[in-house]
């Protein structure tokens, strides 16, 4: 027969136990839900379509490497040309000779109002750090470009455009984040013409801002 004390001692050593394990769970339940990562990862390690442009008398890969390239074009052929510099660039027989034309004579008139370096009349200039600097991709036709195909996803930093020819390049542009479930992809339009010199000053719904954060830029030829 257990005395009176000893059974008195066990039962409040049980009842102190319970409370414990009650206490950590009702504790657990309250801790808020971490919150999913910032930007979705890509869907494969390696790009569905990887872009394979011509640079120095060979073909490259783009979502691998720019291997020095300096900047890229889209051209209307479908090809992608990649250069070491903007005379280079400017120069290239497959560019559209009214984009060349318009884009001499900006360069001439040297106006404050002029387009930011290696930028051409009816292109989306994208460069890859703020402030138009950084490796420099000139895009055109209308559709969307999963820039993890291009080698830039995550590093578009300021985008410029501007219009030599309002009859064939009116529209504008998407731009977008995605985001890991449950929180929705984040989507914004940029007007043209197009002056974005620092995505950092771009306010990103929810907050924060857009530079090194989009994923699918979107040329939409409306």
């Amino acid at each position: 027969m257990i005395r009176k004390p000893l059974a008195n001692l066990l039962l409040a050593t049980a009842s102190a136990t319970a409370l414990i394990f009650t206490s950590a769970a009702a504790a657990q339940a309250d801790e808020p839900t971490p919150e999913p990562s910032v930007t979705a990862p890509p869907a494969a390690e390696e790009p569905v379509n990887p872009v394979i442009a011509e640079y120095d008398g060979r073909k490259i890969n783009l979502a691998e490497s720019w291997e020095g390239a300096d900047s890229c074009t889209e051209l209307p052929n479908g090809e992608v040309h990649c250069y070491d510099s903007d005379e280079e660039a400017l120069a290239d027989p497959e560019l559209p000779a009214e984009s060349r034309k318009e884009t001499l004579k900006a360069a001439s008139a040297r106006s404050a109002s002029a387009p930011p370096r290696g930028c051409v009349a009816d292109y989306w200039c994208l460069y890859m750090d703020t402030g138009y600097g950084g490796r420099l991709l000139r895009l055109s036709s209308d559709g969307k470009k999963d820039l993890n195909e291009w080698g830039c996803r995550d590093n578009l930093g300021s985008v410029f455009y501007w219009v030599g020819r309002w009859a064939l390049n009116y529209g504008n542009a998407k731009i977008t984040d995605y985001r890991s479930w449950p929180v929705e992809d984040r989507v914004r339009e940029l007007n043209a013409p197009a002056d974005y010199r620092n995505f950092g000053n771009l306010a990103y719904p929810g907050g924060g801002n857009w530079n090194n954060k989009v994923d699918i830029f979107e040329v939409r030829r409306n």
